[in-house]
């Protein structure tokens, strides 16, 4: 097995089918947001039986190992962002074009404040930044 392979065999817990592969490989090359029907898109190239039910079972399997995350929703869709970044982090979002950027977590001395205030043991947190990125705000400044 090359180090490819095994960089997507690592989107899954357990053992991945060929198909959890080819579904793997397709969201590891996704830029920007993108919800399930798009990922359903390329997955079709090379794998033109699979079911959205199977892209669904896909990302939350792939959600629990940190390789997609759930960055947001658009039009009540989940749209999800391919994570680089090992470990803990956050994104940003750009609500015009999609781009993704992650982020650094450093809100640990605010969650100890809040648990000690609160009388809550936190467990986890969720974070998402949304707002234009540099690109798309250039864009807008040349349109005016």
């Amino acid at each position: 097995m090359d180090h490819a392979e095994h960089a997507l065999r690592c989107a899954f817990k357990g053992r991945a089918s060929r198909q959890r592969l080819v579904i793997a490989a397709a969201a590891d090359v996704m830029t920007g947001t993108f919800a399930a029907e798009a990922l359903l898109t390329a997955v079709r190239a090379s794998a033109p039986r699979t079911g959205l039910a199977t892209i669904y079972r896909a990302l939350s399997a792939m959600a629990e190992t940190g390789f997609v995350e759930q960055v947001g929703t658009r039009s009540g869709a989940a749209i999800y962002a391919r994570c680089r970044s090992h470990g803990h982090h956050h994104h940003i979002v750009c609500t015009s074009c999609g781009h993704v950027a992650e982020a650094a977590c450093d809100v640990s001395a605010a969650i100890e404040r809040a648990s000690r205030d609160s009388g809550f043991t936190v467990t986890g947190h969720e974070f998402n930044l949304f707002g234009l990125c540099a690109d798309c705000v250039d864009r807008k400044g040349k349109a005016s």
